[in-house]
């Protein structure tokens, strides 16, 4: 284990800000990465892995996915996940994009609204072909991957947004049909921001009528929101939320329980403790030892 969670950032050969690569390019490149991509670390970044043949398994916040031919999985920036060796023996690509690329981008990418697609906290992150009716995304990461490749550069960053924009929105698209319906644009609005904010605050306070006060809405609005998009109140969503925190912790650093309970926002040791085990049966060194 390392001291600090591994924070991964951005890294590419060429200067566009996005990386679209073969499932067999990307294994090649994790194997010679100075991290270890098969151990649990942080992504700076927008990852997508899309299965053109065979299956793979990924892992996303100590859950394993199952992904066949035509499955794909989306990843958030700030998320933690791993890779399993099985990349190796699948077909597909791992489309890679950061903030810059969305920057520069702002036209199309920042103007998508996303509400479910990178929203792991209301959503499950994979798609699967089933889920698509007739659609599929591999022939638009096919697409992607060929311009990616394509020789001339002319306006090949802003192709490669124009394309990338597709996808997102064929997979939002998707998602929209899984997901609740009727929901008002507006409360999945408020509820991003409410899961920004606590991303943000989770270590100062966990008090669900300070995040309602902070967004200038009641708390029984705040509440209603969580409620109808989980399933969970806001206070049950919040003790989740830091729940994984601290198994994020656990597993990927070599943090002390009363290093990881100030980080995580408790004032005693013993107070995380308890809150731990409540949650997960567990004490927060047998959580660790078991993974």
């Amino acid at each position: 284990m390392t001291h600090d969670l591994p924070k991964i950032a951005y890294k590419s050969d060429i200067p566009l800000d996005i990386e679209v690569m073969t499932f067999a390019e990307t294994y090649n490149k994790l194997s010679k990465s100075s991290h270890n991509p098969f151990s649990s670390h942080r992504i700076l970044f927008h990852l997508i892995l899309i299965v053109t043949k065979n299956s793979y398994s990924h892992v996303v916040d100590f859950k394993s996915y199952t992904l066949v031919e035509g499955s794909s999985i989306f990843i958030a920036k700030n998320q933690i996940h791993h890779f399993t060796k099985e990349l190796k023996n699948a077909d597909g690509y791992c489309i890679v994009f950061n903030s810059a690329f969305v920057d520069k981008s702002h036209y199309l990418l920042s103007n998508l609204n996303l509400n479910r697609l990178f929203n792991y906290h209301i959503e499950a992150p994979v798609i699967h072909q089933k889920e698509m009716d007739n659609d599929n995304l591999m022939s638009i990461a096919n697409n992607l991957r060929n311009e990616y490749t394509f020789a001339n550069d002319f306006r090949k960053s802003e192709i490669l947004s124009n394309l990338l924009h597709v996808l997102l929105l064929k997979a939002e698209r998707a998602k929209e049909n899984q997901s609740v319906k009727d929901i008002n644009l507006q409360w999945l609005e408020k509820f991003t921001a409410f899961k920004d904010m606590l991303e943000m605050e989770y270590a100062n306070t966990r008090n669900s009528r300070d995040y309602a006060s902070k967004l200038f809405i009641s708390y029984k609005f705040l509440n209603d929101i969580v409620k109808t998009l989980t399933g969970k109140t806001v206070k049950a969503f919040i003790d989740d939320f830091v729940t994984i925190e601290i198994k994020r912790y656990l597993v990927t650093t070599s943090l002390s329980v009363k290093e990881i309970s100030y980080k995580t926002g408790f004032e005693e040791p013993a107070n995380m403790v308890r809150f731990f085990r409540k949650k997960t049966t567990f004490t927060p060194l047998k959580f660790r030892e078991q993974k």
